[in-house]
């Protein structure tokens, strides 16, 4: 009888993490700038989908620099190349190295599809970051969200 109890609390509580495990909606790319290089980006492509949880509406996105060093990280997100109300590209730069504060946050408005995601240092030498990003319907709720690298300098 025990053992029935222990067996329908572990079947109860198995269910509510698969609930919240399904719930979450962070999206992030750690990376690095290993070159030395100045001028060195990393390049990833962001797809926004629908994933049942509605049409994606826009890109949001933020970096934490992760390396106190004189460099600071910053972000360019970007879709498309002509826009008439919505801003095609915002950018965004953590002004604090190594704390646990993401840059402001930035929003493109183009709808579902691919958006690039530009990570940048201002200065030579080694860097590390973390970027999250989330696509998100007009009433805010995180929809299909995948990320594919294209560069790492």
């Amino acid at each position: 009888m025990q053992f029935s109890n222990l067996k329908e609390m572990l079947v109860s509580i198995f269910g509510f993490m698969a609930i919240y495990v399904g719930t979450v909606s962070a999206d992030n790319q750690a990376g690095s700038f290993s070159t030395g290089l100045a001028a060195a980006v990393d390049f990833y492509q962001v797809t926004c989908f629908d994933d049942g949880n509605g049409v994606p509406s826009y890109l949001e996105a933020q970096v934490k620099d992760m390396t106190a060093s004189t460099s600071k990280v910053s972000i360019l997100a970007y879709k498309g190349t002509s826009c008439t109300t919505n801003k095609c590209a915002q950018f965004s730069v953590d002004t604090t190295d190594s704390d646990t504060t993401y840059s402001p946050l930035v929003k493109v408005i183009q709808g579902s599809g691919v958006y690039n995601l530009f990570v940048m240092h201002t200065a030579a030498g080694a860097d590390s970051y973390d970027v999250a990003f989330h696509c998100k319907t007009s009433g805010g709720v995180h929809t299909g969200t995948s990320v594919t690298s294209k560069q790492q300098q």
